[in-house]
């Protein structure tokens, strides 16, 4: 069997001890945990490296006889039947656990009008100053966006028809990703940070109107190419692979479900993703 498909079939043991009733719930959203930063690895990798064997124009495959392409064309209906495990892991069974025992994730849509309210003092107050939208235009190129960092692609409308514009916001790795908001009788209710941020980002471009903002990340080549026949100094040669990581090219992006297709193409394109 291919190794690569081998690695899947091993990070799928790990996902079936979350999806496993019998284990305890805070053991499987560790083992989710696990499973998303095992896959993080993989693409980084492994999958780099085949992504780069394909541009090459190498057609060998290993012993299994697969070519690049074919093993990436594998990958991927393999990790998106496990994605969609995932998804359907959190959302149908460890959230409805979660909430049986009083921790309640919620949409800002869902709370209610004072909650909203203070939910949109604590973005004015602690989330509006340290975001940095980027708007997507001619004058604007496409800004770099670092290796797993989560950010937001939003939508707008100006005041006249036309195509719709386009722009790019940073989640702050400085603020906690959930965000408790007090809620009624026992139960603990958190809001993610992005899902604030999407949801009061039409604040953040005057004149125009927000149509709708989606999470992405982007995951990057993060494979070491060092030739240590001809590195002079090996110890610096990594030092300089490194940091030359947070900018390697784009081997996977993930988008949220509900991303429209034209959302999607603007990134497809920016980050030369393909589909």
């Amino acid at each position: 069997m291919n190794r690569e498909l081998s690695w899947l079939e091993f990070n799928q043991r790990v996902l079936d001890e979350a999806r496993d009733p019998t284990v305890p719930l805070l053991e499987r959203l560790k083992f989710l945990t696990i499973v998303q930063s095992n896959l993080d690895e993989f693409f980084m990798v492994r999958v780099a490296g085949l992504v780069e064997q394909k541009r090459e124009g190498i057609s060998d495959g290993p012993a299994d006889g697969m070519a690049p392409r074919d093993q990436l064309a594998a990958i991927a209906r393999r990790v998106e039947r496990m994605i969609d495990e995932m998804s359907e892991t959190f959302l149908g069974q460890l959230l409805p656990l979660l909430e049986r025992e009083g921790v309640v994730l919620r949409e800002p849509s869902q709370l209610s009008v004072d909650e909203q309210e203070r939910l949109r003092i604590y973005f004015q107050e602690q989330v509006y100053p340290i975001l940095t939208p980027l708007a997507l235009d001619p004058g604007h190129p496409f800004p770099h966006v670092p290796n797993k960092r989560l950010h937001l692609i939003v939508m707008l409308a100006g005041e006249e028809e036309g195509e719709p514009a386009f722009a790019v916001v940073q989640v702050p790795a400085v603020l906690p990703r959930l965000i408790p908001v007090k809620g009624d009788g026992e139960l603990e209710t958190y809001v993610l940070l992005d899902d604030v941020i999407a949801e009061y980002a039409g604040e953040l471009f005057r004149g125009f109107t927000r149509r709708g903002a989606w999470a992405f990340r982007v995951i990057r080549n993060h494979d070491l190419s060092i030739d240590e026949e001809e590195a002079e100094d090996l110890l610096e040669v990594i030092r300089e692979e490194v940091r030359r990581r947070d900018r390697g090219n784009a081997v996977a992006l993930e988008v949220s479900a509900s991303c429209p297709p034209e959302a999607v193409e603007v990134l497809q394109r920016a980050l030369h993703v393909d589909s």
